[in-house]
């Protein structure tokens, strides 16, 4: 398999350009297939939902009937091994290429689209979805479990978005239980560009970069894998408003609150540990003012 590593500077040119490049080998084919098996096991048994970790991404929650669009956040809680792939040693190193020697892994998202009517993802920008107290840089890395085209839902993105602000954002329907955001600002919708992938294959996006992904209407589900990277953020409280974020509460979030005060903060601490970079000042200063501000800011 061709090494995607280092990324050439054309490539990096087109990633501060644009604001996201594709490479169409990220992993092999066998470990391709590992990692779809493993999450596909994990939504056939609802893995974490009890913990809020495993969600209907685009309607809520109702544990009597099938998801409409199953997501599952830090899918290697429950399967460390997802961890000790190529697909996560390659896009780590291009992470740190991009981001800088600090940067490190924040967290994973598993996304199932169903066969003929798996919905759409709405055009929106990541950094929409992070507290507004903080300054960032960060990308995501989304791997194609199947071939992805138009028919199943690829990326598509909005060349040179990222070197936008925060655009607005709203809840569909302005339900505030319900997880995507979708940008409602001005943007040439028309200038979007489809990144179709073999499977194995990959985008890498700022967080800035307005994206998107089309319903599945072909015969099989469409599964992506998402890590996600960032450099220590910086805290600046007051900097900015995000309003769409004020008195969301998700289905999940009530779970995961719930859980949490029957003991489940001693297991997510436990499962956060190896991962915790407690050798660098920097991420434990912003680990600390994370987790205060998110008690503090927390629904009452």
């Amino acid at each position: 398999m061709k090494e995607p590593l280092p990324l050439s500077p054309d490539v990096t040119s087109e990633y501060e350009k644009n604001g996201y490049i594709s490479i169409e080998t990220m992993c092999p084919p066998e470990e391709v297939q590992a990692i779809r098996q493993t999450l596909m096991r994990m939504f056939e048994n609802r893995t974490g939902y009890e913990e809020g970790a495993q969600y209907d991404f685009s309607s809520r929650d109702d544990p009597d009937k099938p998801q409409v669009f199953p997501s599952l956040h830090d899918p290697s809680h429950y399967a460390p091994e997802l961890l000790k792939t190529q697909y996560h040693k390659r896009a780590l190193a291009i992470a740190r290429q991009l981001l800088g020697e600090d940067a490190a892994l924040y967290g994973e998202h598993a996304l199932l689209k169903p066969a003929r009517h798996g919905p759409e993802t709405p055009w929106h920008q990541d950094e929409a979805f992070r507290s507004p107290d903080f300054e960032y840089r960060e990308l995501s890395i989304w791997l194609a479990l199947q071939p992805v085209g138009a028919v199943n839902g690829c990326m598509q993105f909005i060349p040179g978005s990222h070197r936008q602000e925060v655009l607005e954002h709203r809840s569909p329907g302005y339900d505030k239980a319900l997880h995507p955001l979708e940008c409602c600002a001005d943007f040439p919708r028309d200038q979007a560009v489809p990144v179709p992938l073999p499977a194995g294959g990959c985008t890498i996006h700022d967080m800035r970069t307005l994206h998107y992904t089309a319903p599945n209407t072909s015969e099989a589900p469409r599964l992506a894998y998402i890590l996600i990277f960032n450099v220590p953020p910086t805290y600046k409280p007051g900097l900015r408003k995000f309003p769409w974020l004020e008195g969301r509460r998700t289905d999940s979030q009530v779970r995961k609150r719930e859980w949490h005060r029957r003991g489940g903060i001693a297991v997510e601490v436990m499962r956060r540990l190896p991962r915790a970079r407690l050798t660098s000042g920097k991420w434990v200063a912003w680990a600390a003012i994370r987790a205060v501000s998110k008690v503090w800011n927390r629904p009452r």
